[in-house]
């Protein structure tokens, strides 16, 4: 009867330890591309009418706007100056989110008259 003895194979060794090596790097270079920072920007990405939430709810904290009734360009323009025009160019529906928005990042409910003023500026505004 033959004794056959198997000996490890160094070649074999040598690719399984490469293969390992560069699984490990695939995995930490997978973690520095998808970094924390990464999703939370992504997560920070905010639409036209979320913008014009925060601006608005900014104002109604800090009383900015208080004695401009007739100043309505004035008071206005501040919110539309920097906003970027969404694609889809529908008034009805950006001031629904906006008011959506607004109802949810601070709790305030639009008046009549605000509801009338912020509609003519977003038809102005998306056009």
């Amino acid at each position: 009867m033959i004794n056959i003895k198997l000996e490890p194979n160094k070649i074999t060794l040598k690719n399984a330890l490469y293969l390992l090596i560069s699984i490990m790097v695939l995995i930490s270079i997978s973690k520095i591309v998808f970094s924390k920072e990464l999703y939370k920007n992504i997560n920070n990405f905010t639409s036209p009418e979320e913008e014009l939430a925060i601006k608005y709810c900014d104002a109604i904290n800090k009383k900015i706007f208080n004695g401009l009734n007739k100043e309505n360009l004035l008071k206005y323009e501040y919110y539309f100056s920097n906003l970027n025009i969404p694609n889809k160019k529908e008034p009805e529906k950006f001031f629904e989110n906006f008011k959506l928005k607004l109802k949810e990042k601070c709790s305030y409910v639009l008046t009549y008259k605000e509801n009338m003023e912020f509609m003519s500026y977003i038809i102005k505004f998306l056009n």
